[in-house]
């Protein structure tokens, strides 16, 4: 009975199962009072007319001819009121399942067996089993089938065997959104992807993972590998950017082992290809481990760290991921550095101690209260004056700046420290005091310097901190950073920090500022965090402001002399000032958005040019020279662009080319160089064993399932919802359907057969 009336109603059967629900609309409802009045008028004239008919006709004869004389006229009436009917329709399809085989070049790792993942996972896919497998899926499911790696997807209408793993890139969050995009709208019973987890490229796992959550659709993975293959992995070559000749310098590399717990191996460091140092290594556990070692570079030029990992008895899955480098630069110069401060205070003292003693410094110091003939003896590091003039002051590298008085400070003073910071890209160290040092500075421009807040910060409550004493706590990014390493390993580092003599004053400082680095915190009972920053960092215009929120860390000698108070203060020195160590000229800044790039990357410079007089230089085009530093004919000459609004600063974008290391130079007072090095880093064997632990959250991220392959078969069963419901609306003019003129025939037709029964003219 629904399908004849679907058909009388024009709908097409094949596409329509069922009418799930049905409506009616008046096109022209604004006339249905006029149409209700004209209609009970016709009826009262339908019915006194066949009242009026012949005595020995029956009542009920007469009544069903005045009813179908009704709605006879109802119908006619209904034309004009233009119904529409609406019809909620259903049709039951299937769901669509692509299958997403990874076809990268990690696939191509051969296991304990010889057999590589790629030809397992096609093994497993045409196995009976496997064909079973798939015969049952396509019975309630369309199963497109597609291969991926790097950014290509590609879809096959029968897989071509035996399949190539190619490619050097990972990107299954790419191949998911790519899909995705490709089936909107479609009914999906969810994805299946068959890999090896190794993703390392392309858009993030949980962006799609995001995605595919809020579509409702689940992902369902299988993995291919051994999640225990025995196999290290260099990740990291942590060292410094720029390194002094002489000095021992700290070399961190960050590793991870599979399957490798109780074997033992070396890290060999060496610097462009000669062996520096040599670190035994034993694996006491499986997962992420780093091992630090000190060197010693010895002369000027640009180098690349390298650092292999030698496994003992030479057995595991992958070589290839062994070796990890970094870019660093090898300068032969004195740091510059001003020390300024309005009397020796304590902090002051063993500083200025520290830093004489320091072969790699060259020290100046002025202090306002201090006797001006001191500076007057030879050899002395004492200025007669406060630098000044921009070129004086600009010269040194790092300033430190101590507790002064406001007054002492002018505005023409201030001015000047905050163009060496924001013009000149120099280093500015803040050291709190007691008296004035930052509280006394409020709404001057060393307040827009610095990275931390204390507009409000009580200065009672300030001094009064030096009542009881407070440990100072390392936060996450203080953990990490070299600055503040007192030991050679992290975990050593901390302990020792943690077993350090407290302080016994900090500036009270509010919270940091939005783009701010905290790397040491202090109990604070008034903060929402509970812990104020006592150690911030920040980047201001070209430079960098560090602010140290006490005068107490010499009280870090207690018990042990001048160690780690020597070892804070050395690095933090070489840290601030280090920046100005990668260019001869500092009337030129160069930095790039990067110094480590693949092939095809873009690089992006950014130069800050002036003049003689430290005046912004105005040329609208500036010419650069890239040379690649292991092929002196390959030059190419580069134009930065002046950058609208912005005096003196240029801007331009590079393609990084071919592996090596690379060098742009700028000609000013001297020649400017910006080093970078485009690394021929293959990503796609990083890690050998197979991301089990990753395929599986995002199955069940998503409400999907995790199989390996051995347990292909079982797919079909973790897949229930195959078939969709699809519901749409049609809207049906009933007025004008052949049904409605169908049944108004057939009231008519019914009218004169009751009539010509009855012998009624």
């Amino acid at each position: 009975m629904t399908r004849w009336i679907m058909r009388a109603l024009g709908l097409d059967v094949g596409e329509v199962d069922r009418i799930a629900d049905w409506s009616v609309r008046w096109e022209t409802a604004q006339w249905g009072i006029f149409a209700a009045v004209l209609m009970g008028g016709l009826s009262f004239l339908s019915w006194e007319l066949y009242r009026r008919s012949p005595r020995e006709l029956p009542g009920g004869r007469r009544f069903l001819l005045a009813t179908l004389r009704m709605i006879f006229l109802g119908l006619v009436i209904a034309i004009f009121l233009q119904p529409v009917v609406v019809l909620t329709l259903e049709k039951e399809v299937p769901r669509t399942l692509p299958i997403l085989v990874d076809r990268s070049g990690s696939m191509s790792l051969r296991e304990s067996d010889g057999v590589s993942r790629l030809q397992k996972a096609q093994g497993a896919f045409a196995s009976p089993g496997g064909q079973e497998m798939l015969r049952s899926l396509k019975e309630d499911m369309r199963v497109p089938t597609f291969t991926f790696h790097g950014s290509s997807l590609r879809e096959w209408e029968e897989l071509e065997l035996p399949l190539v793993a190619a490619g050097e890139k990972t990107a299954v969050g790419e191949a998911v959104r790519k899909v995705l995009e490709r089936y909107r709208g479609a009914p999906l019973a969810g994805v299946l992807v068959v890999s090896d987890g190794g993703q390392n490229s392309g858009v993030s796992l949980g962006a799609v993972a995001r995605q595919l959550k809020e579509s409702g659709v689940a992902l369902y993975t299988v993995g291919v590998g051994d999640p225990k293959m025995r196999d290290v992995a260099v990740e990291e070559v942590e060292v410094r950017e720029v390194l002094l000749a002489d000095d021992a310098v700290p070399v961190t590399v960050k590793f991870r082992t599979q399957g490798m717990m109780g074997d033992s191996g070396r890290i060999v460091f060496s610097l462009s290809g000669v062996d520096v140092a040599e670190e035994e290594v034993r694996i006491e556990a499986d997962g992420l481990q780093q091992v630090t070692t000190l060197f010693v570079p010895k002369q000027e030029g640009e180098y690349v760290m390298e650092a292999r990992f030698e496994v003992d008895n030479g057995v595991e899955a992958l070589a290839e991921n062994n070796t990890g480098r970094a870019g660093l630069r090898v300068v032969d110069r004195r740091l510059k550095v001003l020390l300024l401060d309005q009397a020796p205070r304590w902090e002051f003292k063993y500083l200025e101690a520290m830093l004489l003693r320091e072969r790699r410094v060259d020290l100046s110091c002025f202090l306002f209260e201090g006797d001006r003939e001191v500076a007057r003896i030879p050899g002395s590091p004492y200025l007669e004056q406060f630098p000044a003039r921009a070129e004086d002051l600009f010269d040194f590298d790092l300033i430190l700046l101590g507790d002064i008085d406001p007054r002492l400070l002018t505005e023409d003073r201030l001015s000047l420290l905050g163009d060496y910071v924001a013009t000149a890209g120099g280093a500015l160290t803040v050291i709190a005091g007691k008296r004035f040092m930052p509280s006394a500075f409020a709404r001057t421009e060393l307040e827009q310097l610095l990275p931390v807040e204390f507009a409000g910060a009580s200065v009672s409550s300030a001094k009064s901190l030096s009542a009881r004493p407070l440990r100072l706590s390392l936060t996450p990014a203080g953990r990490e950073s070299v600055m503040l390493r007192l030991g050679d390993e992290p975990q050593a580092s901390e302990a020792l920090w943690s077993n350090l003599p407290p302080i016994y004053w900090a500036a009270g400082v509010q919270r940091a500022k939005p783009a701010a680095e905290v790397l040491l915190t202090r109990p604070d009972q008034n903060s929402a965090s509970g812990a104020a920053p006592v150690l911030a960092l920040h980047r201001y215009g070209a430079g960098e402001v560090l602010f140290v929120g006490t005068d107490n860390f010499w009280r870090f000698r207690r018990n042990v002399g001048d160690r780690y108070h020597t070892i804070l203060w050395g690095q933090i020195i070489q840290r601030m000032a280090g920046a100005r160590l990668l260019t001869e000229a500092p009337r030129v800044t160069l930095r790039s958005n990067g110094r480590r790039f693949e092939q095809g990357d873009r690089v992006q410079v950014y130069a800050r040019l002036f003049t003689a007089s430290w005046d912004p230089r105005e040329d609208e085009r500036v010419e650069a020279v890239l040379a690649a530093g292991d092929d002196p004919d390959r030059r190419e000459d580069v134009i930065l662009r002046a950058i609208p609004s912005q005096p003196g600063m240029y801007r331009a974008e590079l393609s990084a080319g071919p592996p090596g290391n690379y060098r742009l130079a700028v000609a000013g007072d001297k020649i400017a160089t910006l080093d970078f090095t485009v690394a021929d880093t293959n990503r796609e064997y990083a890690r050998a064993s197979l991301n089990e632990g990753l395929l599986r959250d995002l199955s069940r991220d998503t409400g999907g399932a995790y199989l390996p392959l051995a347990r292909l078969k079982e797919l079909p069963a973790a897949i229930t919802d195959r078939r969709a419901s699809l519901t749409s609306l049609r809207e049906l003019e009933l007025w004008s359907s052949p049904l409605f003129f169908g049944l108004i025939i057939l009231i008519l037709a019914a009218e004169w057969i009751v009539r010509k029964i009855s012998e009624l003219k």
